[in-house]
């Protein structure tokens, strides 16, 4: 790659850092900053790092801008092409079009939304990562693994109405197409609510796949025991 190199393991990671259940964790694991320096052709060089399971990971896009060679993703296709013989060009994205909130948004709305988002993407489906939200929210624009998931359910069944963030909310505050963010000992995850009862919720995920889930259960104590415990929702007020 006329005679670049850069000094240090090739990984690469892609938007939201969220992911990871407790009842899987062998495919979620947690992800901290990188401390470590970063040299190109013995300069020191910028690269947002994160060290998962041992190991340091960059964006891919980073990577292919320090060094100067082709990356581009074919979104109909989930996959990402490689050119070392063409040089590096800035993506330009455009946001995701987000549809018209019904004109009465009710529980029974979001639940026929988020219906139609699990025929489209039944359990183990790629749902076609990065999602680009034009909505905003508690995630970045360009959203991957659990995170980007539950904003394209949120953006399904809420169109572009606003986000609203409760910390450690009350049970009766939940409802479905509710964002619901935990932290646990080992993990930070993030679930679609599709139905809740007394004793616990039923929802709709991602992980480090990039693949859906439907039919997962927290239940509310496990919940509200949780270190970090935060709702957000799109229901107007």
């Amino acid at each position: 790659m006329r005679n670049k190199y850069l000094q240090f393991g090739l990984g690469m990671i892609v938007g939201g850092l969220l992911c990871g259940t407790t009842a899987a964790a062998a495919d979620y694991l947690t992800a901290t900053v990188s401390t470590q320096r970063f040299y190109l052709n013995g300069q020191p060089v910028q690269l947002e790092a994160y060290a998962i399971h041992g190991n340091n990971f960059v964006k891919l896009r980073d990577i292919g801008q320090a060094v100067d060679f082709g990356v581009t993703y074919d979104g109909s296709t989930n996959s990402v092409y490689i050119d070392p013989d063409s040089h590096y060009e800035q993506e330009v994205s455009k946001p995701a079009q987000t549809t018209s909130a019904p004109s009465a948004v009710t529980e029974e709305t979001v639940q026929a939304a988020l219906a139609r988002l699990k025929e489209a993407y039944p359990s183990g489906s790629l749902y076609g990562a990065p999602y680009i939200s034009g909505s905003g929210g508690p995630y970045s624009v360009s959203t991957t693994y659990c995170a980007g998931w539950a904003v394209k359910c949120s953006d399904a069944a809420f169109g572009g109405l606003p986000w609203r963030r409760v910390d450690r909310p009350s049970w009766d505050e939940i409802r479905p197409g509710d964002l619901v963010e935990y932290t646990s000992e080992t993990t930070n995850h993030v679930v679609v609510v599709v139905r809740k009862t007394e004793e616990g919720i039923f929802v709709t995920e991602s992980g480090l796949n990039n693949k859906t889930r439907w039919g997962g259960q927290y239940f509310r104590w496990w919940l509200e025991e949780q270190p970090e415990y935060i709702l957000f929702t799109r229901y107007p007020q």
